[in-house]
């Protein structure tokens, strides 16, 4: 306790010691192997095992399902079969979710680490700027004893830097990975999502097609390569689909017009009185005989 209390009083006053910045930075990178550097984790995938199931001696009862007998013992099986499979993946899911959230907390204390580290290194900049530099041509010639003290102590100083450097990159360049592998994350749960919304993207060339045509349509209107990448959540990719499937409609609509325009008129049969007096006779006709010779002629009429 006492140590923590002179620390936070060095802090405080904006001074610290060569000693205590290198003890500091190995103090850091001392931390557990685990808690900085992402782990993977083998997740079983689920495996249907065959269960054998032990019948009586009596004779064996079968169900017809879809026109099929089907044993009650393979009814049985199958059933097992099943709430084994689903058995494994709830496991499964339960590890995945215990993974993500150790590979979140691992995440936090990389990111509490680089604040530190940039906090050192601000002190340590302070302190650089007001030590002055030795005359090491001096020491050399008049005190070859203080320019090995002093040598000493600026190589200590200088491997510290380096050190700290060192720890700041690998931390980094976790958190990009960990960062990146949450991307993929949730590049998958968003085409999940897409493709339960509109079920025919399922098709490889039809998505091929409409993500090009999207992809160009932002390119149109000014985004960046950057930007088309960062676009993750998919309900913005079904409003992108929605929009670019009403502008290829309004871009049809002149030649759908221009079609109809060009078909010719389909004129409607003029009825001659004429005509229009022998159907009346046959009519008048049938509802007098009902006979089938009438019902013949008139429907010729209306032919």
């Amino acid at each position: 306790m006492e140590d923590e209390i002179a620390n936070n009083s060095e802090m405080e006053t904006g001074v610290l010691s060569n000693d205590d910045a290198v003890d500091r930075i190995a103090a850091m990178l001392d931390m557990p192997e685990d808690s900085v550097e992402q782990t993977e984790e083998h997740v079983e995938e689920p495996t249907t095992e065959e269960t054998e199931v032990e019948t009586p001696d009596e004779a064996e009862q079968f169900f017809d399902i879809d026109g099929n007998q089907v044993s009650l013992s393979e009814l049985r099986s199958g059933y097992l079969r099943q709430a084994d499979y689903t058995k494994k993946t709830q496991e499964i899911a339960e590890q995945r979710k215990a993974y993500q959230e150790a590979q979140f907390d691992k995440h936090q204390l990389r990111t509490e680490a680089l604040q530190g580290i940039e906090a050192l290194k601000q002190q340590m900049a302070i302190e650089f700027r007001q030590m002055e530099v030795p005359d090491w041509d001096f020491l050399v010639e008049n005190d070859p004893a203080e320019f090995q003290r002093q040598q000493y102590i600026w190589q200590k100083r200088e491997a510290s830097v380096r050190q700290m450097y060192e720890a700041e990159m690998a931390l980094r360049t976790q958190a990009e990975a960990y960062e990146k592998e949450q991307h993929q994350l949730a590049l998958q749960e968003s085409q999940k999502q897409f493709l339960q919304k509109y079920p025919e993207m399922k098709d490889t060339n039809t998505s091929a097609q409409v993500l090009g045509e999207i992809t160009q349509l932002l390119v149109d209107n000014a985004f960046s390569k950057e930007e088309i990448q960062g676009v993750a959540d998919w309900r913005i990719v079904g409003l992108l689909y929605e929009l670019n499937k009403s502008i290829k409609a309004q871009k049809a609509i002149p030649e759908v017009v221009q079609k109809m325009e060009q078909k010719p008129v389909i004129s409607q049969k003029q009825t001659s009185a004429k005509a229009s007096d022998a159907y009346t006779r046959d009519f008048n006709k049938f509802n007098k005989t009902r006979s089938g010779n009438d019902a013949i002629s008139l429907i010729a009429k209306l032919l």
